[in-house]
């Protein structure tokens, strides 16, 4: 009965899961739970490797190194993008993708 009951609480939390990616996908909104789906922040991350982002509101001010979630309407066509901050200007923040030759400002 145990196992039963402990098989069904992750049935539940992996579809609660796979709902957040999903709506997090749709509205362009970093959430918890994230994949990578190329290989522009490797070695640090793999396309494919998931992580948990957190929100802005919730975490520390943003700094040199640290890695971000934005959505990168320049960037073609848009979509969440997860990049290093290689710099702080007065208009946002450069990124860079850890295997990337060129710079974005968000």
């Amino acid at each position: 009965m145990l196992r039963r009951t402990a098989a069904d609480v992750l049935a539940i939390l992996a579809v609660l899961a796979v709902i957040a990616l999903v709506v997090g996908q749709l509205t362009g909104q970093p959430v918890l739970l994230g994949y990578v789906t190329s290989g522009s922040i490797s070695p640090t991350l793999e396309a494919g490797d998931g992580f948990v982002a957190v929100p802005a509101t919730m975490s520390d001010d943003i700094e040199l190194g640290d890695v971000i979630v934005f959505d990168a309407i320049e960037l073609q066509g848009g979509g969440l993008t997860t990049h290093r901050v290689v710099g702080i200007i007065d208009e946002g923040y450069i990124t860079r993708g850890d295997n990337n030759p060129f710079s974005v400002v968000v």
